[in-house]
């Protein structure tokens, strides 16, 4: 049993330090400047005609400051599978060949799926 805590612990460190890449992309990729409540996700009455709530939501849940190590695993690895899927459209939509470029994204991307594959393997043995 302390195999299993040490291994979603680890599994935990690792999400946590991957989805710093995709915060910095989130900010730089969704148009901030413009929003009237500054990039803080106010609720659905307020941003429900904003096109970047979803991300402005996902920021706001899961920021620097969001006490992100005092979630659960299952949280923290689903906004990892959020943070992968929009990096993925971002490389898709700049036609990158994600298996063979280099760029950072790619390279966040790669890592990223593999540690979105470790996540479910470890929390379908966690639950047995």
């Amino acid at each position: 049993m302390t195999g299993a805590k040490n291994t979603a612990a680890t599994m935990k460190e690792n999400i946590l330090k991957a989805l710093e890449f995709p915060r910095h992309m989130i900010r730089e990729n969704v148009d901030l400047l413009s929003c009237r409540f500054n990039g803080h996700y106010v609720g659905e009455l307020g941003c429900k005609l904003c096109n970047a709530a979803t991300e402005c939501k996902w920021l706001t849940q899961h920021d620097e400051f969001s006490n992100l190590a005092r979630k659960p695993l299952a949280e923290v690895g689903e906004a990892l599978e959020f943070a992968m899927h929009f990096v993925e459209a971002l490389v898709m939509e700049s036609d990158h060949d994600c298996e063979m470029c280099r760029c950072e994204a790619c390279h966040w991307l790669r890592g990223a799926r593999e540690t979105v594959a470790e996540f479910h393997h470890v929390s379908s043995g966690s639950s047995s």
